[in-house]
């Protein structure tokens, strides 16, 4: 079973669950740090000990907030048993939707929006957090990397006139995501073409043209949008289409 010791750069704390007054502070953490582990492994396994550990606690205060969150909807707890024998329990997202709007299935939860804001704007955080979480493991055990960040980088700043880097790990970590998700070059440049033909021109879109949002879990739904035809860019040029 892999290790995971906790998140290393973001927790994901969504804004119903950080605004939910019967939480205590330490609830919504320990729900920050089952929210990463589930993106990472795809089941929670780490002991009351070590929560408490993680999150400078008693053992007690751990079950507590374990408790309130099942109480309230935002986690679900499952004993798995050998005959008769408890050899290990589960912890899952819950199935509570009226706050945060998590789904049930604890392996596609960090595919889906934790509430209803825009497209773009809840898109670093958690983005970059699975990213880095998931990609954690594949960095620190030294297989070769043979993933073309250099030439995506530089198809998506010759597109925009930016220079956003192919050694950042962040950015790395964001396409070797997608690249483990099975897609290709072509792939990335098609993205690229087709959001910066659809918000290039937008002044509250084109801020978003940058690897976080472009490279993100929203990938695939950019890959299969249909490119927006282009509006004139004076009143009177429709006269002479």
């Amino acid at each position: 079973m892999t290790e995971f010791k906790g998140a290393n750069l973001f927790l994901n704390i969504p804004i119903g669950v950080a605004h939910d007054d019967r939480l205590k502070d330490k609830d919504k953490l320990l729900y920050g740090e089952i929210y990463a582990m589930l993106n990472v492994t795809d089941s929670f396994f780490m002991s009351n000990a070590s929560m408490a550990k993680r999150l400078n606690c008693t053992n007690r205060t751990v079950i507590a907030c374990l408790n309130r969150l099942e109480e309230y909807g935002y986690i679900k707890r499952n004993n798995i048993y050998d005959g008769k024998q408890i050899v290990r329990r589960e912890i899952s997202l819950g199935s509570e939707t009226g706050f945060t709007g998590v789904v049930t299935s604890a392996s596609l939860g960090y595919r889906n929006l934790l509430h209803g804001g825009s497209e773009a704007d809840f898109t670093d955080n958690r983005t970059i957090n699975r990213a880095v979480n998931r990609a954690e493991e594949d960095i620190l055990s030294g297989k070769p990397d043979h993933v073309p960040y250099q030439e995506i980088l530089d198809y998506l700043n010759s597109k925009i006139g930016t220079s956003y880097r192919a050694s950042s790990k962040v950015t790395q970590r964001l396409v070797k995501a997608r690249v483990n998700d099975g897609f290709t070059v072509d792939d990335f440049k098609k993205v690229i073409d087709i959001k910066v033909a659809n918000w290039k021109n937008d002044p509250k879109m084109s801020k978003y043209l940058r690897p976080a949002t472009l490279f993100g879990t929203k990938f695939e739904s950019y890959l299969n949008e249909p490119v927006q035809d282009q509006q004139p860019t004076s009143p009177y040029d429709r006269y002479y289409e």
